[in-house]
């Protein structure tokens, strides 16, 4: 099984990668040339048993390239294919994300001569044809996170740390402070607050996981996300199994 995860920016790709290592038993596989199928510059790839995964950051929230370029991969089925394609975006708002879907499916529609239809939280079998004339049938999987409710990846997370025993004050005071510093930024010259901070949304949504971490486990602030998302403990959390349940397809069968 060939399975790659598309996300939008570098710390969602570093959270998944910690949440799939301690899940399932993933383990980072160092670049190599001879590796074929991996063309991703701002990818990992990571193995498990027979199954290997890539989970490659976009830099944005435009799928659409790097679904072309998966299709590429297979339609040349020169030694490597991937049978499961998962999409993993921030849910920035109900009309942004069927936007984002409907480019997607527009994408793969045109790519295997087909209606492709989106549907969230499953997994969907669609046939491609490859250059040799052959089928290779891909299942897509695509989840917007929160799955109820806007946010981010990060505002996810946030929310299952915050369901734990003593962390609701601190995470909640962390949502807090980040949502005052925006409202207040905008009353304060160049010379008191930086308007570069904060000033997208996308790093205002991330933001209070951020200042939670810093909080919680200040000796490591200067350290990098990895170190600290090595100290969250996955299993713990329901509403994430929850939500990331399609993935269950990597469980080893006893």
């Amino acid at each position: 099984m060939n399975v790659i995860i598309l996300c939008e920016g570098e710390t969602d790709q570093i959270i998944l990668s910690e949440y799939f290592c301690h899940m399932y038993g993933f383990h980072y596989l160092r670049p190599n040339k001879r590796d074929k199928g991996f063309q991703w510059p701002t990818g990992c790839r990571y193995i498990h048993d027979d199954v290997s995964l890539d989970i490659v950051y976009v830099g944005g929230n435009q799928f659409s390239e790097f679904i072309e370029n998966i299709l590429t991969i297979n339609r040349m089925n020169s030694g490597f294919s991937y049978s499961h394609v998962a999409v993993i975006s921030d849910h920035d708002s109900d009309k942004e994300i069927q936007e984002r879907w409907h480019n997607i499916a527009e994408t793969i529609s045109t790519a295997c001569h087909c209606d492709f239809q989106i549907a969230e939280n499953h997994w969907i079998e669609q046939v491609q044809q490859s250059d040799f004339d052959e089928s290779i049938a891909v299942q897509y999987l695509f989840l917007s996170i929160p799955l109820e409710g806007d946010g981010a990846l990060e505002t996810f997370l946030l929310n299952a740390i915050e369901n734990e025993p003593g962390n609701v004050f601190l995470s909640q005071q962390s949502k807090q402070f980040v949502k005052d510093m925006i409202e207040k930024k905008t009353t304060l010259s160049a010379e008191e607050c930086n308007p570069k901070y904060l000033a997208k949304r996308r790093t205002q949504i991330k933001a209070p996981l951020a200042v939670f971490f810093a909080l919680a486990w200040p000796d490591r602030a200067f350290a990098d996300a990895k170190a600290l998302l090595q100290k969250v403990p996955w299993a713990k959390y329901e509403q994430i199994q929850t939500s990331f349940r399609a993935f269950e397809i990597f469980k080893v069968d006893q």
